[in-house]
């Protein structure tokens, strides 16, 4: 019994070197696992490096910035659409309300006060036209142009409404369908054009309109709305023209290939700082936004808004430290709007007592936007351009998609136009 004991006591060797050699392939095993977890651990932070390093030399000599053009349409822009025989260079009017004549008038007038009375009548007819010939490739856009001059009357902002929508149909189909309305060879019948189209719906001709990413964008800009028009009405612009910007800038952000970089650097607050990437909704670099501040204090600025608006950026304690990221990256957006109306307002401002007035010109008012202090030149025959931006495969400037935007009649129950 003992030597039977002493038997099984004895260790088994054929079971201690299967012990030996498990023990051997697990340590063989884990010593690969870290040697190939620290491999691939080593070159994933060489990549998230390297795509850093390249997106801060990406961002200090703006091979991100997006290629500036002047629109291929910015003498469309800029004619009257009073007839075939417009100029180029005419100067365009603001959307304020074109009402008959009336009171007294001198014998030296009555022949300039015919002559407009002419041209209101053939713009008016050419307009019906127009929106006729539009209502059959989107009864939805005729309708909206339709709504909007039967509130307000105004046949400069219905033309201007109508060469939106129909500058982006001639992207598909040409100009020919339109021009017996540019020959002047139809008389409309605007009641029967009026019943026709108005309340229709259809499909947007707008590609900007055309996917997801502008249902998320518009709820966005509808849920701000009262900070928009705070800040709006704060420094005494038009919210529909701030908001075009907004919007321009959103569309873009979500179709360029930027927003990658942004997603790398949103996280890196300094070096988002240092290297003056678009901050907020409305896309301000940090070197704009002290820009625009300093303006507000200088009477000797061409941008300088006055005496009542020299404190409206102030900081506490006068010290910006990193209020001035905080304000323009704050959940509810106000300083972000407040710093855009303020940008917009200085350089329109610059512009009027330059001589010229740009309050009801999206377009030009949108390039500046983009285009920044440097580039805002007062002078009678602006372009229309600055960044290039495809969406869906359209090409637009931030100008034209500003002004495609404004005139669109989108959002109009939020942001009306204002028409004096």
């Amino acid at each position: 019994m003992l030597h039977i004991a002493n038997k099984k006591m004895k260790p088994n060797s054929d079971f201690l070197r299967n012990c030996d050699i498990i023990n051997i392939n697990m340590n063989e095993r884990f010593r690969i696992f870290f040697y190939y977890g620290y491999k691939v651990g080593l070159h994933v932070f060489a990549v998230v490096g390297f795509v850093l390093v390249v997106g801060f030399f990406a961002v200090r000599f703006h091979w991100t910035d997006v290629a500036g053009a002047v629109d291929r349409n910015s003498d469309r822009f800029q004619q009257t659409l009073l007839g075939k025989n417009a100029k180029a260079d005419a100067k365009v009017l603001g959307v304020e309300n074109q009402k008959d004549f009336s009171g007294a008038i001198s014998l030296d007038d009555l022949d300039t006060q015919i002559e407009k009375l002419s041209a209101k009548k053939e713009l008016r007819r050419k307009n019906y036209c127009l929106i006729d010939a539009i209502g059959q490739y989107s009864p939805g856009a005729a309708a909206k142009i339709l709504q909007t001059y039967k509130q307000n009357d105004s046949d400069i902002l219905a033309s201007k409404m109508i060469l939106a929508a129909r500058l982006r149909l001639e992207e598909k189909d040409g100009s020919n369908f339109f021009a017996s309305c540019d020959n002047g060879n139809v008389q409309p019948d605007d009641a029967a054009i009026s019943k026709k189209y108005l309340g229709a719906e259809s499909e947007t001709i707008f590609p900007w309109m055309d996917n997801d990413q502008w249902n998320t964008i518009r709820e966005a800009i509808v849920k701000d709305k009262d900070v928009i028009e705070k800040a709006a009405t704060m420094v005494g612009i038009e919210p529909r023209l701030l908001v075009s910007c907004a919007i321009v800038e959103q569309v873009r952000l979500f179709n360029s290939d930027r927003e990658m970089f942004k997603k790398f650097f949103e996280p890196l607050k300094i070096l988002g700082n240092a290297n003056k990437i678009s901050l907020g909704i409305m896309g301000i670099k940090e070197n704009t936004a002290i820009e625009t501040e300093n303006h507000l204090k200088d009477a000797n600025s061409p941008y300088y808004l006055g005496m009542d608006f020299e404190h409206a950026l102030d900081f506490e304690n006068g010290n910006d430290g990193s209020a001035r990221y905080d304000r323009l990256t704050e959940n509810t957006h106000y300083y972000s709007y407040l710093y855009g109306a303020i940008y917009l307002k200085q350089m329109m401002t610059q512009w009027k007592n330059a001589g010229f007035d740009i309050t009801y010109r999206p377009e030009i008012v949108g390039t500046l936007f983009n285009v920044g202090f440097s580039q805002s030149k007062p002078n009678a025959n602006p372009k229309v351009g600055g960044s290039n931006i495809d969406v869906q495969g359209a090409k637009y400037t931030f100008g034209s998609l500003a002004y495609e935007f404004y005139y669109s009649g989108e959002l109009l129950d939020a942001f009306p136009y204002v028409v004096k």
